[in-house]
């Protein structure tokens, strides 16, 4: 249980909801020497949630193993393909008459490969709890067990409603080297009779301002207003039409079908980094204006084109899945 501490305010400020989505297009049309891709899926108890992101926001409710062994894995794959570069060209400069030690890398390669092939399958090492926010129902669902609480979900899950939980934020150590930073943390406003309620959400591994922390629950508190519709971010712009209310405002907006889609990944990021920044200069007491025609901010950078399926491609695609034991 953690101590309890003033908790963040269900209103929104600083109103710039962003979060860079990857064209997944050109990475389904070419699996490189990621020959078990299409075992890549969700567990159950996600899937249905990440299908409808119009309705559901999915975080994970409990600490996860997996995003740690996979960084573990390709972080040994990449330091091996790292002692391999160096090794090259020092044997060729100095060591040229001694014998090539290949085992070395043909081990480094196999073990890239191997866990790169794995990845669908480690996705399932460990918990898998998630805590789901529904713009539907206005509730809050839980997939983990909770002792005291009958009401359940169309899903058969633990439920509460949105007006129960709150977010608090609190100082804790993120990484085994003691990084630490501030993390938000969402539990029911009856935490002593819920004590399951209480989530940790990782939103920075190291960093002690509480600017992430802000942004993070603005991003819950404008998600689960029903009343508005979905901020035009990348993330919602191929399910907007799926939700009543966003669809007519985006009608009466007079909004493009596709802008985020056609925007390259790069030019995203860029996007992403410029609203951080300005956040970390917030100081989130004033609201200020929602972007809702971001096609108007942020015209298309033309010299920022969406890669494309050639050669080139394939290549980085190739080389990165070597290297690093990364399915890109």
């Amino acid at each position: 249980m953690i101590n309890l501490t003033p908790t963040l305010p269900k209103e929104t400020t600083y109103n710039r909801f962003y979060k860079p989505k990857a064209d997944f297009s050109l990475r389904e049309k070419f699996d490189g020497l990621y020959l078990t891709r299409q075992y890549e899926k969700s567990s159950q108890n996600r899937r249905f949630f990440e299908e409808h992101p119009e309705r559901f926001l999915v975080r994970a409710s409990d600490k996860h193993v997996t995003g740690w062994l996979t960084l573990a894995c390709m972080f040994l794959g990449f330091t091996g393909s790292c002692l391999c570069a160096i090794y090259l060209p020092a044997w060729l400069i100095f060591y040229f008459d001694e014998p090539f030690e290949y085992h070395f890398f043909i081990a480094v390669l196999i073990w890239n490969l191997f866990w790169l092939n794995a990845f669908p399958w480690t996705k399932h090492v460990g918990s898998d709890h998630i805590i789901y926010f529904d713009r539907l129902t206005g509730r809050v669902g839980y997939t983990k067990t909770f002792f005291h609480q009958t009401e359940k979900d169309e899903f058969g899950n633990a439920s509460f409603a949105w007006q129960d939980i709150v977010c608090t934020t609190q100082y804790r150590t993120t990484t085994q080297y003691g990084s630490q930073a501030q993390l938000p943390y969402i539990y029911h406003v009856d935490l002593e009779k819920y004590p399951e309620s209480e989530v940790e959400v990782v939103v920075s591994e190291a960093t002690n301002s509480r600017t992430y922390c802000y942004l993070f629950w603005e991003e819950v508190c404008r998600f689960m207003d029903n009343t508005k519709p979905l901020p035009d971010v990348p993330e919602y712009e191929e399910v907007r039409h799926l939700d009543p209310v966003t669809a007519a405002f985006d009608k009466d907006n007079g909004r493009p079908k596709r802008f985020w889609q056609d925007m390259s990944f790069e030019q995203q990021s860029k996007i992403e980094d410029e609203l951080t920044s300005e956040a970390f200069n917030f100081a989130f007491d004033k609201p200020q204006a929602e972007i809702t025609k971001p096609w108007e901010v942020w015209p298309i950078d033309p010299a920022m084109p969406k890669p494309v399926l050639d050669n080139t491609y394939k290549f980085k695609q190739i080389l990165i899945q070597i290297t690093c034991g990364c399915p890109v």
